[in-house]
């Protein structure tokens, strides 16, 4: 496919325009999730209500139950998928894809005096390739190797302020690297999982991580290369997407069966409007913004346990530090005590 001179100079315009607005990673994170929680539906009844914010408590007085989300269409049971979707897009910073191929495995973690949400933790398929990984075990680690011994973290996410105020992050992960995590995957999947890995969500936006501090449950063990560049996201994707099928003879860019296909569909955009463009200033242009827009994304610090602890030793370990922690706030002054929260016309400058 070619594009005429002046459908390449748009195209090439749009992602000078689209990512010259960001100057770092969280810029385009917090755009992205202000654009989503601006077009999010009201609902009669709000997740809010069901959120820990017993700030008062100590956390030598508490204790908890993990339960794991039932997925289903019937949204009968409490813990359901709308509840914890709900919760990660009411305090993650980042925007939360839901539609995400392989195995799943979600919880929602409540505090059990007060029956309310501390958390939410989704688990899912290793990525395919990880340097650390390789690394660390010497080896290019095979796909037949990853699928069947590593489980990944990817939203491990406390509602907040109970992140902030009692290291919540850190009891999540704790609780996600435990053998009580490993007994629910090898059930659900017929698997022996051996290993849970993470990452940190921003890398060196943050100089440190909230799994920092946790040896010997999770370890890092070295960081992840950074080589892709951010997507259009929604509309902004749709639209650019509809405007090169229409021409494309209607046709569609990339096959609709294909894995991936967000990422492919862009790289196929990039490729058309640099065979395309023939204005070398306008090229020049074009290349350097998608140097800057790669140059946005960051290493990861990389995480491994192997499950070697029970969830109540996690919680156990858990209560002396956040005790610590809350003791110190306390006395500081600087506990808070209000819910933080996503919602229309927020400005958090809290990444999490």
């Amino acid at each position: 496919m070619f594009l005429s001179e002046s459908d390449s100079i748009s195209a090439a315009d749009r992602f000078i325009n689209y990512y010259s607005r960001f100057n770092r990673i969280d810029d385009y994170l917090r755009h992205v999730k202000k654009d989503r929680i601006a077009d999010r539906p009201g609902y009669l009844f709000s997740a809010e209500e069901d959120m820990f914010d017993s700030f008062g408590m100590h956390p030598n007085d508490m204790d908890f139950q993990i339960h794991v989300v039932d997925t289903s269409a019937k949204m009968t049971h409490r813990y359901n998928q709308w509840m914890y979707s709900e919760v990660l897009n009411l305090t993650a910073s980042n925007a939360v894809e839901e539609a995400i191929p392989g195995r799943t495995h979600k919880w929602i973690v409540t505090e059990k005096k007060t029956n309310k949400i501390v958390g939410v933790v989704r688990f899912g398929s290793p990525t395919i390739n990880s340097k650390p990984r390789n690394n660390y075990f010497d080896k290019v680690v095979p796909l037949k190797e990853i699928n069947r011994d590593f489980v990944m973290g990817f939203n491990i996410v406390p509602t907040q302020p109970f992140g902030y105020n009692y290291l919540g992050g850190k009891l999540l992960a704790l609780l996600a690297s435990s053998y009580e995590l490993k007994r629910q995957f090898d059930d659900k999947y017929g698997t022996d999982i051996k290993y849970f890995e993470t990452t940190s969500l921003y890398g060196t936006t943050k100089g440190m991580s909230m799994y920092d501090g946790l040896k010997p449950f999770l370890r890092h063990i070295g960081d992840t290369e950074s080589k892709f560049l951010p997507l259009f996201h929604d509309d902004e994707f749709r639209d650019f997407f509809n405007w090169f099928n229409v021409r494309n003879n209607n046709e569609r860019l990339i096959s609709a069966d294909k894995s991936s296909k967000k990422i492919k569909i862009q790289t196929k955009m990039i490729s058309i409007i640099r065979k395309s463009l023939k204005d070398k200033e306008k090229l020049k242009e074009f290349n350097d913004s998608i140097t800057h827009a790669m140059s946005l994304t960051e290493k990861k610090r990389y995480y491994l346990g192997d499950f070697r602890h029970t969830a109540q030793q996690a919680i156990e370990w858990w209560k002396k530090k956040a005790s610590k922690r809350y003791d110190k706030l306390t006395k500081e002054g600087r506990v808070r005590r209000e819910l933080e929260l996503w919602q229309p016309g927020a400005d958090l400058e809290i990444i999490r």
